[in-house]
């Protein structure tokens, strides 16, 4: 697909969100809304809809692409959206965000495994994919988690601008069904079933990430001396299940109320720190256990050497590290408007209110606005690599270049 660049001449974004059931009317309900803040005309528009919409959600796109013209628009199917100042789970919403870019290049564009396996294994044919060039701002991705091959195309895309120039990657995969077939996602004017859409964008905008995993760890940091594939074997040279068991023996009773969520263990992302804290760990869910070898599964395949730490998760953690991350971005220019992606775990399964994840934001950073979805993974970027997340919340603020 061919690059298009921006005639707006400000940077701009408006949002709106429409919780009617039928999709023709949330459509025009969101398209009318967003044409009267941002016009006829726009660079890139983004739109979720709830599962609600699925059968019709090529008709929504259309909707919004005739009524504000944007030059590139990617639409999905997912279990809740959210947008404005609302989350709404598991109800019927459909909320967009539409920007005016100038200066930006924006470059579209599909995986289909039938069609494109191939440029997992050439660096030069992923970065010619997707549109890379030397003013990479970010790459936005949103996939149908039956069909894409995560593992493989996340890794291969992130790095593909060579040690010099990691990409940074966010986005979600959709959350809109539980088999395959029923995601629904939309590029413009064609839609697709399977796989994965894309739009790489370069120029003139800088974009920040939050990327709050929400966990609290618990216990010490222990290297990895005995694995096979996803399974911890052993851990400062005892068995892990040992390990993990002593562990949780030790809690006090508050902490052991959390394991009710699960235990999760977090992977060092840079083991050359000296020390390891907030924002250093990789968090993946630990999927079950072996008396006999006593033995750990994790999601994440792992090696010797690593280090790992075991984690939990509860809604004050969730909170304050979302809050602490926000005060960085307190210190800078507000964003001129905002995408996010959160775990289809968080908001009411885990908040017990409404609107936390939205509610904190707006409160934080101002009326952004601000549209997405509650995805079955998240893809955002910590530190110089990005990665697929889960219980996570990826924003990615868009603020004018330069600014501070």
């Amino acid at each position: 697909m061919m690059n298009t660049k921006s005639t707006a001449t400000a940077p701009f974004a408006a949002a709106a969100i429409s919780g009617h059931l039928d999709t023709r009317t949330a459509a025009t309900e969101v398209a009318h809304d967003l044409y009267d803040h941002i016009g006829g005309s726009c660079d890139l528009a983004l739109l979720f809809g709830s599962f609600h919409h699925r059968a019709a959600l090529s008709e929504a796109a259309e909707t919004l692409r005739h009524t504000i013209g944007p030059r590139t628009m990617l639409a999905v199917t997912a279990e809740g959206v959210l947008g404005v100042d609302q989350e709404l789970e598991g109800l019927a919403g459909l909320s967009a965000v539409a920007f005016q870019l100038p200066g930006v290049d924006l470059h579209p564009w599909t995986y289909q495994a039938e069609h494109h396996a191939g440029i997992l294994k050439s660096r030069q044919a992923m970065r010619e994919h997707i549109g890379l060039n030397d003013d990479l701002r970010t790459v936005f991705m949103l996939g149908d988690p039956f069909s894409t091959p995560i593992t493989k195309l996340l890794p291969a895309l992130t790095t593909c601008g060579g040690p010099e120039q990691p990409v940074p990657v966010a986005g979600g995969m959709c959350s809109g069904a539980s088999q395959p077939g029923h995601n629904v996602l939309v590029l413009d004017d064609r839609t697709f079933e399977a796989g994965l859409i894309g739009v790489t964008i370069s120029g003139a905008v800088d974009i920040d990430f939050v990327v709050s995993q929400g966990c609290r760890p618990i216990g010490e940091p222990l290297v990895i001396t005995k694995c096979e594939g996803n399974v911890v074997l052993q851990l400062g040279g005892r068995k892990a299940l040992d390990v993990a068991q002593e562990l949780t023996d030790s809690l006090d009773e508050h902490e052991r109320s959390l394991l009710s969520r699960g235990l999760l263990v977090g992977m060092v992302i840079d083991e050359y720190k000296e020390r390891f804290g907030r924002g250093d760990f990789i968090i993946r869910n630990m999927l079950g256990y072996d008396k006999k070898q006593g033995a750990i599964a994790v999601g994440e395949i792992i090696r010797v050497g690593q280090t790992m730490q075991f984690h939990v998760r509860d809604a004050d953690t969730a909170d304050e590290d979302l809050q602490l991350l926000l005060d960085g971005q307190q210190l800078k220019e507000p964003p001129f408007g905002a995408v996010l992606f959160t775990c289809n775990g968080r908001g009411k399964q885990l908040f017990e209110t409404d609107n936390h994840d939205i509610g904190v934001i707006q409160e934080r950073l101002g009326q952004v606005p601000l549209a997405g979805f509650f995805a079955a993974g998240e893809i955002g970027p910590i530190g110089s690599q990005s990665f697929l997340h889960g219980h996570t919340a990826v924003l990615a603020l868009f603020r004018a270049r330069g600014s501070i």
